[in-house]
């Protein structure tokens, strides 16, 4: 990753733009605040602030113990935000196929954009059948760690929405393997997370895709990424755009020692 921000600034682009853009912003949606242990209320609260702040889109977590629970949650959250939101649920791998299959069938009127980690996140087969069996896209592929992996979802037509996780599946020139693969199947990306690289990927990606944005990462850098109207905009400096903060470069070690204990 460190390679292609150098690359993009000796040329003096944009990574978007070295990359071949297809656009100057990305759609962008909202994970903090619709997390289990929030009460209802304050989830609500949370989407209405995030959409008044320019996000286009909304995601709550499911994964109730009773899923009861959170189909009356999400219907809350959606006669909140009107029918015209764009709305997502995650699952982070809670659910055996049985129990997925019965949310999505229960969750086909409310319009979802996806359905996300229904199942483990290894379990291409399940999530070919779900994807088969439901109107709801479903969307997985941020735990995966290797190109061969996404592949395998690519190949069995388990997701509708994949989401590489650039760190994790090994840099940016793995995932842009992953990406042309995805295209060439007729798939939207959704990349996972690491809203400060993504973004470039997206906006290079031929389909408009979607970014996460989770501002975890923001005290690292000097820059902050814009956004208006439900969209978040490529940055147009050179690289990805960022440098390091004053405060995040002291907390960097100029020495490690490394005793042979192993302490």
């Amino acid at each position: 990753m460190a390679l292609w921000d150098l690359k993009a600034k000796r040329a003096g682009l944009p990574l978007a733009k070295l990359l071949g853009a297809y656009r100057d912003s990305v759609r962008v949606y909202n994970t903090s605040g619709g997390y289990l242990q929030a009460p209802i209320e304050e989830v609500k609260e949370k989407a209405g602030q995030s959409l008044k702040s320019g996000i286009g889109g909304i995601k709550i977590k499911v994964g109730q113990p009773d899923m009861r629970e959170d189909l009356r949650r999400l219907a809350a959250v959606r006669e909140h935000l009107g029918d015209d939101v764009p709305l997502m649920v995650d699952a982070n791998q809670q659910w055996d196929r049985a129990s997925a299959l019965r949310f999505g069938r229960a969750v086909e009127d409310l319009g979802l954009v996806w359905i996300e980690e229904p199942l483990d996140a290894y379990d291409a087969e399940g999530h070919a059948q779900l994807a088969a069996a439901l109107d709801t896209p479903i969307a997985t592929g941020e735990m995966l760690a290797g190109v061969p992996d996404l592949v395998r979802l690519i190949d069995l037509r388990a997701v509708d929405f994949l989401q590489p996780d650039v760190p994790r599946v090994g840099g940016i020139t793995p995932y842009l393997k992953v990406a042309a693969l995805a295209d060439h199947a007729h798939l939207q990306v959704a990349p996972h997370f690491v809203m400060e690289i993504h973004v470039h990927l997206a906006a290079a990606y031929p389909r408009d895709s979607w970014v996460e944005h989770i501002e975890w990462l923001s005290p690292l850098f000097e820059e902050r990424l814009e956004i208006e109207d439900g969209r978040m905009l490529v940055p147009d400096r050179p690289g990805l755009g960022l440098s390091l903060s004053g405060r995040a470069r002291d907390w960097r070690l100029d020495e490690v020692e490394f005793r042979a204990d192993g302490r």
